[in-house]
This record gives structure tokens, C-alpha cells and sequence, in this order.
């Protein structure tokens, strides 16, 4: 189905399946690997395993692939990304896709400072090292240039335009993925994004795309435009995402018209990819005040390794009086004031590090100091007065409540959430980041979140609870895949067939109805030829014989052959005579066009009757 290498799902399979179990279990994404095994793990890392399953697009069959639940992930400003959940083979294929990528796409801009969520040169799909570089080089960036512009892009993944990233992958001599992965990967990702730009949680391939190919034309530009200006002494562009800093030297008389041209310049190169600044979040000035705008960490920290010794610098006295003025703007809080009482209370003049990574380190690193009593009592408070205080950080605040160990805090949070009648997203993350740290063992708490998001629950019994490799040779829900991994039927290594599927699934997914239909009537043909084939009714040459079942007396001919009494009984006759007179009527099938004017044309009627068809497909192979 697709050109994938083998050694591309392997380095990623090696890469993701091998990520400290410590780090899997925090997020929500990740967590369903924390439950493989190391023979699970060499097993989905097997060449065997790639070429039965994902090489040749049966990935794609399998139940609640196309399923894709909103994720709650928040951003600093207390808001929601517009993330998604997708199943772990998904996941991994999302991966291999920028990581194939990557191992042949050359960047035009090679004097730019391109940092994104990992390192796809060097195996690395966590986001920690590229972000402590990326600041690093902002530290030492600010050292030898004067002033500095930092633009901001606003929704820059839901601005991404998915048609022209495909299109710069291959603005080369070389073509890197030909027309065929092309179209996959592209309606993969419109369907996880709902036809914008996906965001995972956690997907390293995804950021390399929307960073280091998207932006390369722009980045490119910049440099040439910049290097042309005669007013600029010299110059460094560094970008994380799309947190873009130019560094520069000027002439003092010289600044406000250099910061002027630089500034159109990046609104105009911009503009050339369908994205736009956020002027809210665009800053200038001299680079030796740049800590106030980047709420970075030391230089010597990241360069030199030394240790910064946050826990000498703050302690259980700073947890007190922060929760105690949280407290006290709970009657009228917002996250101006949050943000406020978190500046003064993890803030010293003496280190660059932010109010947010200091009141994160300490969470996340000194436990100890939640086991306080005088702590724990705010707490109380705190969640008493207004727990809903909690939302601008749902993360950070329940892992502190959970460092307190007290169960009785812990149960008076969570009745609070419980007992709400108008659950919003909020409570969802709260309840989640509760589940993820508890392996999921709350059945109250899960049938609350599963009022609003039923999708997330199945999705966490799917692959959060149990083993999800074991859910793949389950017989019951994923027959045909079974009858691939067991060697009994590989379906003629047909790649075709899947590839029909796949594309029947992304036109359902998008409402395409008609387009849906199209693409399933051909793929049910394909099916029924191997079906025949595998039950040795009909074949040519002992291979299936794709020419025969497109006519629907054939098709009627050999499942009556294949079982009379379920043919009769299930009245499989009409069921393949509604489906010929659709294909007829389908003007994407046939010229006659029907439906076209047909004004009464029903949905559900063609949902029905494509069900009705995958119980033939499933029950016809395992009789």
C-alpha cells in the first residue's frame, strides 16, 4: 500500500516502545504503551509484524482506527488546544511518516536555527533536549547580539494548509514520498484534524513537519532578505516552532527602520503560507532584557550542565503564601490574577528561570513539600472556596494535590467534580489527570467523563486498561486481521484492497456520503474476489478473479454457492441488488446519476446497507 521502509517503522518502534515507562505514564497518548511487555514490544517491532499489518494498509481495517477523541491539553494561558487522541498504531504511523521523511528532505535554510518537539536525526521523539537546546541557544544568541524581534503565529496548526506541506516535501529535484503516500498521509491527517492540521500529544513527526518543512521556504527567505539589508550589521534567526527570534546588530539610528523592515518582511513571508502574526505576542527590544520575554533557564544550566538548586531557593513558605493569596482572590479570580500571584511568589531577581518552571520543578521534584500539614489545609480551603481556581493548570495542581497522599483531600476534590451537575472541560481534565495517575481505576469518575466524552473512555478501555496488542487478536473484532497475523489467508498480498479501505473510511469520516459509497462498492467487489478465493469457489488460474464480482449476478451466484441456507435466511439477494441499483444511482459510479435529482435521498439508508455488507464480508470468511 504505501512505499514505507521497514528499517523507518523499526527506529521509531525502537525509539517510542523504549521511552522510560516513568515518562509513557504521564501522558494520556503515551500511556497505552506502558503496557507491552518487551516481547510485545520486539514482537510490533518485527519485520513479520510490519509487512502483515502496516506496509500493506491493513493498519486501516482495523476496529476504531478512524476513531479520534478530543484530548484536553492546555496551554499556558489556561485554554485548550484542539488536540486529539489516535490509536497507538496510529500514532506510530504518524511517527514513521516524518521520521521517513526526514531521512531524505534537505532544508533550504541552513544558516536558520530550527528547533521542533524532538530530534528526528538523532532518534529522539520527546521534546525536553530540542527545548533545552533551542533556550540555550537563545542565551547565547542574546550575548552576542544587541536587539532582538520575536513574533508569535496566531493558531498556527490550525493555519497550517496540509495540501501546500505536501507540496514543499516534494518543491525538490527529488521526489521524497511519490503521489500514492501522498494521498494517504494527507487524508490521514485531515481526517485525525477534521481537515486542519492535526495536533497529537507528544507526536515528534507532526512538529517536524508543521516546523522544520513548513516554514523552511519562510525561513529561507528571511535569511536571504535579511542578509540583503544593508542596514543590518549582522544577524541570527532562531525558531521553535513557531516561536521565531531575529537576533540583530544595527547602528543605533539605524534600529527603528531595521525593526520596521524586519518586521513586514516576516508579516510578508508569512502571508506566503497562509499564516498570521499574533500582534499581542510579537516583542522587540534589547537582547540582554530578553529573560523577561523568554522565561528561559540559565545558559551556564543548559551549556555547562551546572545544576540550578531551585529547592535552596524556594521552599514550603512559598507554597503557603502562594495558596494563601490564591484563596483570597477566589470571590473574583482570572487568570491575570493567577498569573500575578505565581510571578510574585516563584520569581527571584538572582535566576531566568519563569514563575511556571519554578512552580512546576517543585511539584514535579519535591514532593515533600505537599506532605505539609499547613499546605494541605490550604488546599482544603482553596477547593472548598472554589476548586474550579484549579483549571488554570488542571496538570499541574492535581499532581500537587495527589503529592499530598491525603485521601481524604484527594475523595473531597473529586466529589466536587462528581457532584457537578454542568461537567465542563475543566472537570474532564481534571478527572483525567486524577485516572492517569491512577491507572485508571475510578469507575465513577469515568462514567462522569463518559456523559460528555464517551469516546475518551472508549478509548481509554481500549488501550489504557488492558494490553491493546491483545485487542488486535481478539478473533471476534478483528477476524480478517487475524486470519493476516496467523498466516492463514494474506488475502493474495493484495495492497489494493486496503487501500480502497482506507479511503472508504476517509470519505465516511468527512460525511462524504457518495464519495464514501463509491470507494466501498469497489473495495466490497475486491473483497468478495478473495473471499471466493479463499474459500476456493471461484478463482483463475488459482488466483482471485477481480473481473467477476463487479456484476452483481456473479457475486449472487457465489455466496449462494458458497452458503445457500444463509443466503436465503438473510435474504443476501436484495441486500446485493440494493447495492447494485445505489452504485447505479451514484453519479461518482455511473453516468446515470440518479441521485442527483433524487431529493429524498437518505443517509442512513446507504450507512445501513454498507453495514449490512462488512456482516456479509465477516461472516462469510469465518464460515
Amino acid at each position: 500500500m504505501i512505499n514505507m521502509k521497514y528499517e523507518v517503522w523499526k527506529d521509531v518502534c525502537n525509539s517510542i516502545l523504549n521511552i522510560n515507562i516513568g515518562t509513557q505514564s504521564n501522558y494520556l497518548q503515551w500511556y497505552p504503551f506502558t503496557k507491552l511487555s518487551k516481547k510485545d514490544k520486539e514482537y510490533i517491532g518485527s519485520m513479520d509484524f510490519f509487512y502483515k499489518f502496516i506496509h500493506n494498509g491493513a493498519i486501516f481495517k482495523n476496529k476504531n482506527t478512524f476513531i479520534f477523541p478530543n484530548h484536553y491539553s492546555q496551554k499556558t494561558n489556561g485554554s485548550f488546544r484542539n488536540t486529539r487522541l489516535v490509536s497507538p498504531w496510529v500514532f506510530l504511523y504518524l511517527e514513521c511518516i516524518g521520521y521517513q521523511i526526514s531521512q531524505t528532505y534537505v532544508r533550504e535554510s541552513n544558516s536558520v536555527r530550527s528547533y521542533y518537539s524532538g530530534d528526528m536525526k538523532n532518534n529522539d521523539f520527546h521534546y525536553k533536549k530540542s527545548y533545552d537546546k533551542f533556550f540555550a541557544d537563545i542565551n547565547e544568541s542574546s550575548k552576542y547580539y544587541r536587539y532582538y524581534n520575536k513574533f508569535d503565529v496566531t493558531n498556527f496548526f490550525d493555519s497550517i494548509d496540509i495540501n501546500l506541506l505536501f507540496d514543499s516535501i516534494n518543491n525538490k529535484s527529488n521526489i521524497i514520498i511519490d503521489l500514492r503516500d501522498s494521498l494517504i498521509y494527507k487524508r490521514l491527517m485531515q481526517s485525525i484534524g477534521n481537515n486542519k492540521f492535526p495536533i497529537v500529544e507528544n507526536s515528534t513527526s507532526l512538529s517536524y513537519l508543521a516546523t522544520y518543512v513548513y516554514l523552511d521556504l519562510v525561513d529561507s527567505n528571511l535569511d536571504s532578505s535579511l542578509r540583503n539589508n544593508n542596514n543590518i550589521v549582522d544577524f541570527q534567526i532562531i525558531r521553535y516552532v513557531d516561536d521565531l527570534y531575529i537576533f540583530f546588530n544595527v547602528q543605533e539610528n539605524k534600529l527603528d527602520i531595521v525593526s520596521s523592515d524586519i518586521k513586514n518582511l516576516v508579516i510578508h513571508e508569512y502571508r506566503q503560507v497562509k499564516l498570521n502574526l499574533n500582534e499581542n505576542k510579537n516583542k522587540s527590544g534589547e537582547s540582554k532584557d530578553i529573560s523577561e520575554t523568554l522565561n528561559a533557564a540559565l545558559y551556564d544550566h543548559y551549556i555547562n550542565e551546572q545544576d540550578i538548586n531551585i529547592s535552596g531557593l524556594f521552599d514550603v513558605e512559598n507554597i503557603e503564601w502562594f495558596l494563601e493569596e490564591l484563596i483570597s482572590i477566589t470571590p473574583s479570580h482570572n487568570h491575570t490574577k493567577f498569573k500575578k500571584a505565581l510571578d510574585k511568589h516563584f520569581t527571584k531577581n538572582d535566576i531566568t528561570y519563569s514563575s511556571d518552571e519554578v512552580f512546576r520543578y517543585l511539584v514535579y521534584y519535591n514532593k515533600h513539600l505537599f506532605k505539609d500539614n499547613v499546605v494541605i489545609d490550604k488546599l482544603r480551603k482553596l477547593i472548598q472556596a472554589d476548586y474550579k481556581l484549579i483549571k488554570y493548570n488542571t496538570k499541574i495542581f492535581m499532581s500537587m494535590v495527589l503529592s499530598t497522599e491525603d485521601g481524604e483531600l484527594i475523595r473531597f476534590l473529586l466529589n466536587r467534580v462528581l457532584t457537578n451537575d454542568e461537567i465542563d472541560a475543566f472537570d474532564i481534565s481534571i478527572s483525567l489527570n486524577y485516572l492517569l495517575s491512577r491507572n485508571f481505576e475510578h469507575e465513577d469518575l469515568m462514567g462522569k467523563i463518559a456523559q460528555i466524552e464517551p469516546e475518551i473512555i472508549d478509548y481509554v478501555d481500549l488501550y489504557c486498561r488492558k494490553n491493546f496488542l491483545d485487542t488486535l487478536h481478539c478473533v471476534e473484532k478483528n477476524f480478517l486481521i487475524n486470519l493476516i497475523l496467523k498466516d492463514v489467508y494474506l488475502f493474495n498480498r493484495d495492497l489494493k484492497v486496503w487501500h480502497l479501505y482506507f479511503m472508504f473510511k476517509y470519505h465516511e469520516k468527512n460525511n462524504d456520503i457518495l464519495e464514501s459509497f463509491a470507494y466501498y462498492k469497489t473495495y466490497f467487489d475486491r473483497m468478495v474476489s478473495l473471499l471466493m478465493h479463499y474459500k476456493k469457489i471461484f478463482s483463475k488460474k488459482g488466483k482471485p478473479n477481480y473481473n467477476r464480482h463487479f456484476q452483481k449476478g456473479n457475486t449472487k451466484k457465489d455466496f449462494k454457492t458458497l452458503n445457500e441456507e444463509y443466503y436465503e435466511e438473510n435474504n443476501i439477494g436484495q441486500l446485493i441488488d440494493d447495492l447494485d441499483k445505489l452504485r447505479n444511482e451514484n453519479p461518482i459510479n455511473h453516468s446515470m446519476a440518479q441521485l442527483i435529482d433524487d431529493n429524498m435521498l437518505n443517509v442512513d439508508v446507504i450507512k445501513k446497507i454498507i453495514c449490512k455488507l462488512e456482516v456479509l464480508l465477516d461472516e462469510s470468511f469465518k464460515k
